[in-house]
Order: C-alpha cells, then structure tokens, then sequence
C-alpha cells in the first residue's frame, strides 16, 4: 500500500490510557519506510481548542461527519495498521494546517 501526505486513512489505534484498540480515521503528515506518522482526527467537537483544527472541506475530503485534527496527537504507525483510504484534504485545509503546524 502507498500512503502520501495529507490522505485520510482508517487506522488501528490504541487507546493512550489502556490497551484497546479503536478504527479511526487519521491524517497522513510523512510517510517513510520506518514509520507514517500521522495526526488522531475527531468528530467530537471540543469548543474552541487552539490544538485542533476544523476541516472547512470535510465532505470533500470524503469524511463523512464534520472533523476535526488534533494537531497535538502524532501517532507513529506501520501499514499494518492501516485499514483503507478515506480521502485527501482539500488545498485550503493543508494550507491551514500545513502553517499551524510549522509555528510550532
């Protein structure tokens, strides 16, 4: 399987506080042969979080429900735990994370 940035992925990700595991979707940021480190992404709207950003164009990026990413939860992941591609963020959704991202 090959994976580039800015696609949405369903992923097998385990849980930071104990061992489950829950399909999710995630945000591809690099992908390399060691690892694809990628961003958690969420349906839960948490208010006004300055470490999420708001997909404009979620239905065009092939979500399903409005999503946020969580600019803050990088997971390293293999191909294994990659479970089928979603979509790929529109233009204006990885300008706007590509600049939050490079202020940190």
């Amino acid at each position: 399987m090959t994976v580039k940035k800015w696609e949405i992925h369903w992923a097998f990700v385990k849980f930071e506080d104990y061992d489950e595991v829950k399909r999710r979707p995630v945000l591809i940021i690099n992908e390399s042969r060691a690892a694809i480190v990628s961003l958690k992404m969420t349906g839960t709207d948490r208010g006004d979080n300055v470490r999420e950003y708001h997909i404009v164009d979620w239905a065009k990026a092939g979500l399903s429900k409005s999503t946020s990413v969580r600019l803050d939860k990088i997971l390293y992941l293999q191909e294994s735990d990659l479970d089928g591609k979603i979509g790929e963020l529109q233009e204006i959704d990885k300008l706007k994370i590509g600049l939050r991202m490079s202020k940190r």
